[in-house]
């Protein structure tokens, strides 16, 4: 009896005392997990792209980057910009829910390759969405920026190469090279670029009937410029153009006038599909320009005007020529040094003789 007490004793005592060495020891907090500090930060797009210019030669690396999507294209490329600059994500395989948000890009690649910055998805690339970003930024106007630089000034190359920006200026399809150049003014300097790309071309001749606008006109244009086989490039995202009717000049002073065509007849072949224009003129020394008229697709209330050849007697002829869209076929009067015109005269499609 008085050993199974003894041992409780004992263990009462060893209790206490290993509860007292315990509670004289300081309070041990649990280790935290530590994030990797390449996983906190996440890039600008200048600092990447100044980051690739470093090499002198084409160069890519795998970032973190951050940036705003401010448009998609079809093929779910995205622009990605901030205040200063922006770049291409190709083939992002995001859905369009994405623009408008700041997104975080972990393990991303970034490429400078051929002069042209861009982003591409590594298979392992994580996309997060910053719920916390500020207003998407605007696009930059080039017509109030400096020149476009060339590759030698990096810092300001690295800036406008991938610009998401908007620009006024005069567009115009190149039949030679089947390329429309936009010519803009900074101060009295012009600057050009062109836009080659098929998605860009179908968005602008949207604005022709799906016919390239081979006249001057005024346009007003957003999308991503860019520098590509030693020139300046432009995709398009959004486009607002103003084709002048070819009785508007535009940019020409003509210090007089000459006499329109006052009669005429419109006849055309359904099985040759050829069209003959037969009109009467009595002065000399002139020139007929003759137009297809159609329906401006962006205001119902106007019509636009393509030149499809010119003439120096009364008869016009041009064969493998398609009347659909067609509403009326156009004649007007130029003098030989090109130094007067007349007003248009139109043929309306119901006055056609159909044979």
């Amino acid at each position: 009896m008085c050993t199974r007490r003894l041992t409780v004793l004992i263990s009462v005592v060893l209790f206490l005392v290993i509860f007292s060495l315990t509670a004289c020891q300081p309070e041990v907090q649990p280790q935290q997990p530590q994030p990797q500090p390449e996983e906190k930060v996440y890039k600008s797009i200048e600092e990447v792209k100044n980051g690739l210019l470093a090499s002198s030669t084409d160069t890519e690396t795998t970032v973190n980057l951050k940036g705003y999507v401010v448009y998609r294209f079809e093929d779910s490329s995205l622009i990605l910009a901030n205040d200063k600059t922006a770049i291409m994500f190709k083939n992002s395989g995001l859905s369009s829910a994405y623009v408008g948000k700041e997104i975080l890009l972990k393990s991303v690649k970034a490429v400078f390759k051929n002069k042209t910055f861009y982003l591409e998805n590594t298979g392992s690339t994580e996309v997060f969405l910053n719920l916390s970003g500020k207003t998407p930024p605007r696009a930059e106007n080039l017509n109030s920026l400096g020149e476009l630089p060339t590759p030698v000034s990096k810092e300001a190359f690295a800036l406008m190469n991938g610009l998401y920006s908007t620009v006024r200026g005069i567009i115009r399809f190149d039949t030679d090279s089947n390329k429309y150049f936009v010519t803009y003014s900074i101060g009295t300097k012009s600057q050009v670029f062109e836009i080659s790309d098929e998605q860009s071309i179908s968005l602008i001749n949207q604005f022709n009937v799906d016919k390239p606008i081979t006249v001057d006109a005024e346009t007003t244009l957003t999308g991503y410029l860019f520098y590509e086989t030693n020139s300046w490039k432009f995709r398009v995202s959004n486009a607002d153009i103003k084709i002048p009717s070819p009785d508007v000049n535009v940019g020409i002073e003509v210090p007089g006038y000459v006499p329109s065509v006052e009669q005429a007849t419109v006849t055309y072949y359904q099985a040759e599909k050829k069209l003959l224009v037969e009109y009467t003129y009595t002065l000399p020394d002139v020139v007929f320009m003759i137009y297809k008229e159609l329906n401006n697709p962006s205001n119902e209330n106007e019509k636009v005007y393509e030149l499809i050849g010119e003439a120096t007697d009364t008869v016009f002829e041009k064969t493998q020529f398609d009347l659909e869209g067609v509403s009326g076929i156009g004649i007007r009067v130029v003098s030989s040094d090109k130094t007067k015109e007349s007003e248009l005269f139109v043929v309306s499609r119901e006055r056609f003789i159909v044979k």
